[in-house]
Protein backbone atom coordinates (compact mmCIF):
# COMPACT_ATOMS: atom_id res chain seq x y z
CA UNK A 1 0.00 0.00 0.00
CA UNK A 2 1.01 3.75 -0.77
CA UNK A 3 -0.04 7.00 0.33
CA UNK A 4 -0.47 10.17 -2.36
CA UNK A 5 -1.45 13.44 -1.94
CA UNK A 6 -3.69 14.69 -5.16
CA UNK A 7 -3.45 17.31 -7.07
CA UNK A 8 -6.25 18.73 -9.68
CA UNK A 9 -4.58 16.75 -12.62
CA UNK A 10 -5.44 13.74 -9.77
CA UNK A 11 -9.15 14.43 -10.20
CA UNK A 12 -10.53 11.13 -11.63
CA UNK A 13 -8.77 9.43 -9.02
CA UNK A 14 -10.38 11.91 -5.93
CA UNK A 15 -13.67 11.98 -8.00
CA UNK A 16 -13.95 7.83 -8.22
CA UNK A 17 -12.54 7.23 -4.64
CA UNK A 18 -14.78 9.65 -3.56
CA UNK A 19 -18.16 8.60 -5.39
CA UNK A 20 -17.02 4.81 -3.88
CA UNK A 21 -17.35 5.89 -0.68
CA UNK A 22 -20.77 7.76 -0.50
CA UNK A 23 -22.07 4.52 -2.49
CA UNK A 24 -20.95 2.14 0.14
CA UNK A 25 -21.40 4.26 3.63
CA UNK A 26 -24.06 6.84 2.62
CA UNK A 27 -24.52 7.46 6.48
CA UNK A 28 -21.22 8.36 7.21
CA UNK A 29 -20.56 11.69 5.13
CA UNK A 30 -22.42 14.92 5.16
CA UNK A 31 -22.53 14.95 1.49
CA UNK A 32 -24.49 12.31 -0.65
CA UNK A 33 -23.86 10.57 -4.04
CA UNK A 34 -26.65 12.37 -5.98
CA UNK A 35 -24.83 16.27 -5.08
CA UNK A 36 -21.41 15.14 -5.56
CA UNK A 37 -22.19 12.75 -8.59
CA UNK A 38 -23.62 16.21 -10.32
CA UNK A 39 -20.34 17.70 -9.94
CA UNK A 40 -18.67 18.25 -13.08
CA UNK A 41 -14.47 18.25 -14.13
CA UNK A 42 -14.11 21.56 -12.77
CA UNK A 43 -15.47 21.55 -9.73
CA UNK A 44 -13.40 18.56 -8.76
CA UNK A 45 -10.40 20.21 -9.51
CA UNK A 46 -11.03 23.05 -7.30
CA UNK A 47 -11.41 20.69 -4.44
CA UNK A 48 -7.90 19.37 -5.03
CA UNK A 49 -6.01 23.37 -4.83
CA UNK A 50 -4.26 23.95 -2.56
CA UNK A 51 -6.28 26.49 -0.80
CA UNK A 52 -9.09 23.42 -0.18
CA UNK A 53 -5.97 21.29 1.73
CA UNK A 54 -4.78 18.03 1.20
CA UNK A 55 -6.54 14.93 -0.35
CA UNK A 56 -4.91 11.93 0.29
CA UNK A 57 -5.74 8.32 -1.39
CA UNK A 58 -4.18 5.12 -0.09
CA UNK A 59 -3.35 3.06 -2.69
CA UNK A 60 -3.12 -1.13 -3.07
CA UNK A 61 -2.27 -0.56 -6.25
CA UNK A 62 -5.96 1.22 -7.22
CA UNK A 63 -7.51 3.82 -4.31
CA UNK A 64 -8.70 1.61 -1.49
CA UNK A 65 -9.06 4.93 1.19
CA UNK A 66 -9.04 8.47 1.29
CA UNK A 67 -9.03 11.27 3.56
CA UNK A 68 -8.92 15.18 3.72
CA UNK A 69 -7.71 17.98 5.68
CA UNK A 70 -9.42 21.13 4.81
CA UNK A 71 -9.07 24.64 6.33
CA UNK A 72 -11.83 25.73 8.46
CA UNK A 73 -14.20 28.72 7.88
CA UNK A 74 -14.64 30.41 10.89
CA UNK A 75 -11.03 29.12 12.93
CA UNK A 76 -8.09 30.21 11.53
CA UNK A 77 -5.75 27.94 13.06
CA UNK A 78 -7.44 24.39 12.86
CA UNK A 79 -7.58 21.95 10.33
CA UNK A 80 -10.83 19.82 9.53
CA UNK A 81 -9.82 16.22 9.24
CA UNK A 82 -13.29 14.51 6.82
CA UNK A 83 -14.01 12.03 4.78
CA UNK A 84 -11.96 9.36 5.96
CA UNK A 85 -13.38 5.78 4.31
CA UNK A 86 -11.90 2.61 3.71
CA UNK A 87 -12.92 0.27 1.74
CA UNK A 88 -14.80 -3.10 3.75
CA UNK A 89 -12.23 -5.35 2.87
CA UNK A 90 -8.94 -2.71 3.16
CA UNK A 91 -10.15 -2.23 7.07
CA UNK A 92 -8.53 -3.09 9.89
CA UNK A 93 -5.01 -3.58 7.77
CA UNK A 94 -3.63 -0.17 8.89
CA UNK A 95 -4.91 1.96 5.94
CA UNK A 96 -7.39 4.34 8.02
CA UNK A 97 -3.94 5.28 10.93
CA UNK A 98 -2.09 5.69 7.84
CA UNK A 99 -4.12 8.33 6.13
CA UNK A 100 -4.74 9.61 9.21
CA UNK A 101 -1.32 9.62 9.90
CA UNK A 102 -0.28 11.32 6.53
CA UNK A 103 -3.13 14.70 6.88
CA UNK A 104 -0.91 14.96 10.61
CA UNK A 105 2.39 14.80 8.98
CA UNK A 106 1.19 17.18 6.32
CA UNK A 107 -0.79 19.73 8.93
CA UNK A 108 2.79 19.77 10.81
CA UNK A 109 4.51 20.54 7.20
CA UNK A 110 1.80 23.23 6.62
CA UNK A 111 2.12 25.26 10.24
CA UNK A 112 -1.71 23.84 11.67
CA UNK A 113 -1.84 24.22 15.42
CA UNK A 114 -5.13 21.63 15.22
CA UNK A 115 -6.70 19.19 13.35
CA UNK A 116 -10.28 18.20 14.26
CA UNK A 117 -12.79 16.05 13.06
CA UNK A 118 -16.17 14.90 14.01
CA UNK A 119 -17.21 11.41 14.71
CA UNK A 120 -20.37 9.95 15.61
CA UNK A 121 -20.27 8.94 19.60
CA UNK A 122 -21.41 5.45 18.48
CA UNK A 123 -18.70 4.79 16.18
CA UNK A 124 -16.58 2.82 18.61
CA UNK A 125 -14.29 1.02 16.28
CA UNK A 126 -12.85 4.96 14.46
CA UNK A 127 -12.93 6.72 18.26
CA UNK A 128 -10.47 4.02 18.81
CA UNK A 129 -8.72 4.78 16.40
CA UNK A 130 -8.50 8.68 16.47
CA UNK A 131 -7.72 8.17 20.17
CA UNK A 132 -4.82 6.04 19.60
CA UNK A 133 -3.19 8.63 17.08
CA UNK A 134 -3.44 11.34 19.84
CA UNK A 135 -7.04 12.78 19.30
CA UNK A 136 -8.97 13.84 22.26
CA UNK A 137 -12.64 14.81 23.02
CA UNK A 138 -15.57 13.00 24.77
CA UNK A 139 -18.22 14.48 22.17
CA UNK A 140 -18.70 14.38 18.32
CA UNK A 141 -15.83 16.68 18.32
CA UNK A 142 -11.58 15.43 18.50
CA UNK A 143 -8.96 17.14 18.61
CA UNK A 144 -5.32 17.05 18.01
CA UNK A 145 -3.04 19.66 19.07
CA UNK A 146 0.00 19.71 17.01
CA UNK A 147 3.39 21.02 18.37
CA UNK A 148 5.22 23.27 16.55
CA UNK A 149 7.75 21.99 13.49
CA UNK A 150 11.23 22.42 14.83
Amino acid sequence: MRLRRLGPEDWTTWRDIRLAALSSDPEAFGSTLALERAFDEVRWRELLTPRHGVKVVAEDPEPVGLVAGVPHEVDSDVLYLYSMWVKPEFRRRGVGEALVADVLAWAREHGWARVRLRVFQENDTARRLYARLGFVGDGEIMDHWLAPVS
